[in-house]
């Protein structure tokens, strides 16, 4: 039997939200990178920015690309 009270859940690393100050993961620069090219914006790749950042310009993109 678990020590864990059964109303306590337990989120994995990929369900909390990103830190402001965390580098993007490696799955957001390909997709931003891809993202980019497609919608003819290379300003809008930088591999320096953050998850927060690089979350908000593939969001961003996705809707210029989908609209």
């Amino acid at each position: 039997m678990s020590d864990i009270h059964p109303d306590i859940s337990i989120a994995s690393p990929e369900a909390l939200p990103p830190r402001d100050d965390e580098p993007m993961t490696t799955q957001q620069m390909a997709e931003l990178l891809c993202l980019a090219q497609r919608a003819e914006e290379p300003d809008a790749y930088d591999e320096n920015i953050s998850r927060f950042e690089a979350e908000n310009r593939i969001k961003l993109l996705k809707r210029k690309l989908d609209g």
